[in-house]
């Protein structure tokens, strides 16, 4: 409706109102000169807007670049949103995630359901992506955030040569009514589990120790979605999509055999286990993902 109004607007030969008078200076109001005079100034920038004679919403939201029903609501206008001259507008802001200890923009972008490359690009971050705590990445428009967005999360990965692993491999309950079940992506030790550690820290997967070289297999069916070692922490990752909404994520690897598009059958070779990143030992990083949010994959594994 905003872009058909404005489209309206512009047919000189049907008037959409009559002329007006600018109770500031007394002369006639013209759409046109004030369209002209509102183009002509920097009249949107510092984050807000003065009103003047004449304005609608709608051409006030075209000039300063933002969408009308987010600059209504910025300023909890309702229909049909009536202005007055002199009246200040606070333009909508750009969606913000500050950075928190431990976050890359890998983790950025799942909690909040966007590609980090797209927000690469939007932030124009070059490889491989690094970023400083408290530093405010903007979201593109439209961005949705996540119910686990506020919760800060640490790396998972950066760990060292573990002083006394496991003896033994656990044993792996089924778990009853589970949405989704997948294969293990390769046999061994559980060298750290998911959630919560001591130091603070969390593990929003499993790490399966290895030895260079081993096969690392498609925990199910799915896309590859990423393919590449430009995240800072995860060495050579593998990212793959699967039916439900779930995610699977394979990192510290020494060599990939997918590409970004491929499509994978469950029990696939899609990497060479490895200790790339910032691991010492060879293992296998392994996250199950349900949408934005990391699922203990000791609950899905068969």
């Amino acid at each position: 409706m905003a872009a058909l109004g404005a489209g309206l607007a512009g047919c000189s030969s049907t008037p959409r109102e009559p002329a007006r008078v600018d109770y500031r200076s007394g002369s006639s109001y013209s759409p046109t000169a004030a369209r002209t005079a509102r183009a002509a100034s920097p009249a949107c920038s510092g984050g807000s807007y003065t009103v003047r004679s004449g304005d609608t919403l709608s051409e006030i939201a075209e000039s300063c670049g933002v969408e009308m029903s987010a600059l209504a609501s910025t300023n909890r206008l309702s229909r049909p949103y009536t202005l007055r001259p002199g009246q200040t507008l606070s333009m909508p802001q750009p969606a913000v995630h500050v950075v928190q200890r431990g976050e890359n923009l890998y983790r950025i972008g799942l909690r909040y359901d966007i590609p980090f490359q797209q927000l690469a690009s939007h932030n124009g971050i070059p490889a491989p992506y690094e970023l400083e705590i408290g530093q405010s990445i903007q979201l593109p428009r439209g961005a949705t955030v996540a119910a686990s967005a506020s919760r800060p999360s640490t790396p998972t990965t950066s760990y060292r040569r573990p002083t006394q692993a496991p003896a033994t491999q656990p044993t792996v309950q089924p778990v009853a009514n589970a949405a989704v079940s997948f294969d293990w992506p390769i046999r061994g030790t559980v060298l750290s589990g998911f959630g919560r550690k001591p130091d603070g820290s969390r593990n929003d997967g499993i790490n399966i120790a290895a030895r260079t070289g081993d096969e690392v297999r498609a925990a199910a069916a799915g896309q590859v979605v990423y393919a590449g070692s430009e995240l800072a922490g995860y060495g050579q990752l593998v990212l793959l999509r699967h039916d439900g909404g779930f995610v699977t994520a394979y990192a510290h690897n020494s060599r990939l055999m997918v590409r970004e598009g491929d499509q994978v059958t469950r029990g696939q070779v899609i990497a060479a286990a490895g200790s790339s990143g910032t691991v010492e030992v060879a293992q296998v990083h392994f996250e199950i993902r349900r949408g934005v949010n990391p699922e203990d994959p000791m609950r899905h594994l068969r």
